[in-house]
């Protein structure tokens, strides 16, 4: 399960980099579950906690994306790969919109797999928070 739940994280990746919603959209509902639920970290400025469904992902790119020129995703290390869950440190870069300021960062994000599609997302900026949400921590 690990390659086919690794290709599925990169080919998210891949979607959200390009920028395009339609896009991103599309490859969500390919990917994900149609009741996926998609935690974010908090850490950006009018992104809510928690998004259901495909179409609420499309909504949490948009978001970030009108705050940011220039914002990526990549995987970074991977912390745990299950059967059905993987646990990855993420890399984000991004500049921002009319400041030009550029950010570096790690999220560890935490993912719930059904089959071959995501189920659930919870991300934090923490590595034992994300390890011990996929109840890898005693």
């Amino acid at each position: 399960m690990s390659e086919q739940t690794l290709a599925t994280l990169r080919r998210g990746y891949d979607a959200y980099n390009r920028g395009d919603p339609s896009v991103m959209l599309k490859v969500a509902e390919d990917l994900a579950t149609p009741d996926v639920e998609w935690g974010a970290t908090g850490a950006f400025p009018g992104v809510g906690r928690l998004y259901r469904g495909p179409e609420a992902m499309r909504e949490w790119m948009e978001v970030i994306r009108s705050e940011w020129e220039q914002f990526e995703v990549s995987l970074d290390e991977v912390l745990h790969d299950g059967d059905e869950l993987l646990v990855v440190a993420e890399l984000l870069r991004g500049r921002g919109r009319g400041s030009g300021v550029e950010v570096e960062m790690h999220v560890f994000s935490a993912y719930w797999f059904e089959g071959a599609k995501i189920r659930r997302r919870a991300a934090f900026t923490d590595r034992e928070e994300a390890l011990e949400a996929a109840g890898l921590l005693e």
